[in-house]
């Protein structure tokens, strides 16, 4: 099943992460106006009916930063980036507003870091199916990916 955007979707915004494993998801994309692509998209199965896990590598041939303003989907009604911060004990999530990527870098999103939250699922979906996502640069440009959905378990 592949579930394509829908414009009433709430945007979310992204920050940077740390290292994330996992095979390539083939880009739907052209990086060649500003070097920016998406690589080792990969969602998660949803394991309760409304919320899913969406993780991802921002990558930045260019020679100038942009920023990750907003991500939407049409497979759910909003998305958030939260961040996973350790306050002694206790680990705790934070959303974040937006993500720099850097010229010549990359910002990767992985479980136990940096992930997406997508919210509010729209229709279910399960593993072997794909999602189109979009990304919102604020140098006005979108990146579009389709994500392969797998299960928890099959996280590479």
């Amino acid at each position: 099943m592949s579930l394509a955007p829908r414009a009433t979707a709430t945007g979310l915004a992204l920050a940077a992460a740390s290292a994330c494993g996992g095979g390539d998801a083939v880009p739907d994309i052209d990086a060649a106006a500003t070097g920016l692509s998406i690589h080792h998209a990969i969602a998660v199965e949803p394991v309760l009916d409304d919320v899913a896990a969406l993780y991802l590598t921002i990558r930045n041939g260019g020679a100038e930063e942009d920023t990750l303003l907003v991500v939407q989907t049409g497979s759910s009604g909003r998305a958030e980036i939260h961040d996973q911060v350790r306050d002694g004990e206790m680990v705790h999530m934070r959303s974040r507003e937006y993500v720099v990527v850097p010229a010549n870098g990359a910002v990767v999103f992985a479980p136990g870091g940096l992930h997406v939250m997508l919210m509010e699922l729209v229709q279910p979906f399960a593993a072997g199916d794909t999602l189109v996502v979009d990304f919102h640069f604020a140098s006005g440009d979108t990146r579009t990916a389709r994500v392969p959905v797998v299960t928890y378990g099959d996280l590479p």
